[in-house]
């Protein structure tokens, strides 16, 4: 059954859009997940390789390059092992499997519908605890228009990082592609700080992510104007993304605020004290509606590159 679908698609296609289709129905696994553990061999990497802080720069971070490696690698080796000795027909369904493992389409959407249905119902302590759980920032205090402006940021910094990222890495490495992005994003995720204790030993894990991040967002950028507003998107991207602090979520926020004709970044609470960031995108102060359109241009770039994907690969 499998041969024969992929006689009519092409392998990448057909894997593509059956872990999107995946992910849309079922979503993340609520009780368990393989980052889980994955986190917590991260956590003993770390414990194995980190180097006390008063030792240099340079043993510090060529640490972090070993406990990265030693973080990352073996997985990818045991699947490659794995993948070897399979059938064909197996190895597509696999290489759905973690695919569809690799991607959080249907839980970004969950985390911004959980924020978006008590904001609308002027719900606003429901809405901050919501939010909470997906931004670092303070939201103890954040009004509506607070609110949704973090949850913005993150649908559309994470729609990068968590859906056409891994997609990107899948049809030019195929499933290894996937995995080692996956890995390494959340290494970053994990180390990637840029506080005492991480901002030496995590560099390479920073470094790692922002280099295979670099190519995803700059298609990102491109799928936000075309399914947001293409002027003001690629106006936004070009002259705003270089005084964001990350060279791939800058060009990403930017263009996805400008497609959805909203400002973010700007003034936000962290540990206890406002912080004054950029202004991202142009237009209006983000509202509940801004929240629900950028799902929306989500959803949208999702299609556009199942389709693109279809026709091209």
């Amino acid at each position: 059954m499998i041969d024969f679908l992929v006689s009519y698609f092409s392998e990448a296609a057909f894997v593509v859009v059956s872990a999107l289709a995946l992910d849309r129905m079922i979503g993340e696994p609520k009780n368990w997940h393989p980052l889980i553990w994955f986190g917590k061999w991260v956590d003993a990497c770390r414990a194995r390789f980190q180097l006390p802080l008063d030792n240099s720069v340079f043993h510090q971070r060529f640490m972090g390059v070993v406990a990265w490696g030693c973080a990352v690698i073996p997985w990818i080796l045991i699947y490659v092992f794995i993948m070897d000795s399979l059938p064909h027909w197996l190895h597509i369904l696999l290489s759905i499997v973690v695919l569809y493992f690799c991607i959080g389409w249907q839980s970004l959407r969950e985390h911004a519908e959980a924020i978006l249905v008590p904001l609308e119902q002027g719900d606003i302590a429901n809405a901050r605890e919501a939010v909470g759980r997906i931004v670092s920032r303070d939201t103890n205090a954040l009004d509506e228009s607070g609110i949704a402006k973090a949850g913005i940021e993150s649908v559309l910094e994470n729609g990068a990082d968590a859906i056409f990222a891994p997609i990107f890495w899948y049809l030019l490495l195929g499933p290894v592609g996937a995995l080692l992005y996956r890995l390494s994003n959340t290494l970053d995720a994990m180390w990637g700080y840029k506080n005492r204790a991480f901002i030496q030993f995590g560099w390479c894990a920073a470094r790692f992510d922002d280099v295979m991040n670099y190519l995803p967002a700059r298609l990102v950028v491109i799928t936000y104007a075309i399914c947001g507003e293409w002027e003001p998107a690629t106006r936004c991207a070009r002259q705003q993304s270089y005084t964001w602090k990350s060279p791939n979520a800058g060009p990403v926020m930017s263009a996805g605020a400008g497609a959805l004709g909203v400002e973010v970044g700007g003034e936000a609470p962290y540990f206890g004290k406002l912080e004054q960031r950029p202004v991202l995108g142009e237009g209006l102060p983000p509202t509940p509606h801004h929240l629900s359109e950028s799902i929306k241009l989500i959803d949208k770039g999702v299609y556009l590159w199942g389709v693109v994907i279809c026709i091209l690969i």
